[in-house]
């Protein structure tokens, strides 16, 4: 127990730590799914990054459902959950552990801007926005991967992804592929190719701004509850 409660200590932390040191500012990521069968799904999560809270909207699909928003807050090792339901603002609270956020040890992982795999990098570039962004070859199990990667942007893709990962139970399996390619910046733009005869996958960091909007941390007008 009592190794368990200091890796959770250690954990919170390491999370603190990184923020205080990483990307301020916001970004949409779209993902767009393509089906052997020619079916498409489009799908967009906001990121707000400031200070000792980062904020993650996942956008619903349509006007009825209007998806969740979770505020990450350091300072009180938290995550609070947002959603509107039938006209009422609701939300939640959960503690900041592995239990409620399996994809935490994730998230505190700062960018090494020295550490580029070399043997992973093709010589291309091409601007996307402001930045140059180099050309990145990797393989998984189930997909060829390319990816443009800036690597002056210190946030690493691995910890974006992991903010997706909360609710007991809830999958590592994206995160953890992308920690096996190996790469640790935050690709602009990339594509799978999967192998396995699955869905084809792009994704595409937009909107990218050096400051985010505040509003995204406010709880204001909801009822929120506290959960063991």
């Amino acid at each position: 127990m009592r190794k368990v409660l200091f890796a959770a200590i250690v954990l919170l932390i390491s999370y603190q730590s990184a923020i205080a040191q990483g990307f301020t500012g916001s970004f949409d990521l779209v993902v767009n799914q393509q089906s052997p069968g020619g079916n498409e799904r489009i799908d967009t999560v906001s990121y707000y990054f400031s200070g000792e809270k980062t904020a993650v909207v996942i956008h619903g699909r349509s006007k009825s459902d209007p998806g969740i928003r979770l505020v990450f807050n350091s300072s009180d090792s938290t995550i609070t959950g947002l959603f509107e339901m039938n006209g009422k603002k609701g939300g939640y609270v959960l503690p900041m552990d592995l239990e409620h956020w399996p994809g935490l040890p994730h998230s505190v992982e700062n960018v090494n801007k020295s550490a580029v795999p070399e043997t992973r990098k093709t010589g291309e570039t091409k601007n996307i926005g402001n930045f140059l962004c180099h050309e990145m070859k990797a393989d998984s199990e189930d997909y060829s991967v390319t990816m443009w990667v800036a690597n002056e942007i210190p946030l690493s893709m691995t910890r974006v992804l992991s903010y997706q990962s909360v609710g007991k139970g809830k999958s590592r399996e994206e995160v953890d592929m992308f920690k096996k390619l190996g790469v640790e910046h935050l690709p602009l733009e990339m594509h799978l190719k999967s192998k396995q005869g699955k869905s084809d996958i792009s994704a595409y960091v937009i909107n990218l701004k050096d400051s985010p909007d505040i509003s995204a941390f406010s709880t204001d007008g909801h009822s929120v509850s506290e959960i063991e």
